[in-house]
């Protein structure tokens, strides 16, 4: 079989320059804070808007020292397309529950379910 080598530069998915690939990464960003909002509404999510928007910003900066302006690219298209499964409900709750496993009502709920009566009585005991 023939094996093509690729040489030199390799074409561009979307951006042509770092620069040009950090302005697609704030758009998406910003788009997806502004819909936040919507979708935690939309989809009756218990998560607040604030606690989203951090994980929002986490999931960002998981992604800091990419340096490799295809990857960046890459990133950008596959965020587009979650925040468009977001907006037209083609993701379930169960699926956007994925991104907030660890969320503070997440947490207090865990907590509610412990603290039944018979936990509270022999706690006021002691």
């Amino acid at each position: 079989w023939y094996q093509r080598r690729v040489r030199g530069i390799v074409r561009p998915i979307l951006s042509k320059t770092p620069e040009e690939a950090r302005k697609g990464v704030l758009a998406l960003y910003r788009d997806f804070y502004r819909e936040m909002p919507w979708t935690c509404r939309s989809h009756l999510l218990d998560t607040p808007i604030a606690v989203a928007r951090q994980k929002l910003k986490d999931e960002f900066l998981k992604n800091k020292d990419v340096t490799d302006v295809r990857i960046i690219d890459m990133h950008v298209v596959k965020g587009r397309m979650t925040l468009e499964e977001f907006h037209n409900f083609w993701a379930q709750n169960y699926n956007m529950y994925n991104y907030f496993d660890s969320t503070d009502t997440q947490k207090r709920k865990a907590t509610e379910k412990n603290n039944t009566f018979m936990d509270n009585f022999y706690k006021s005991s002691d």
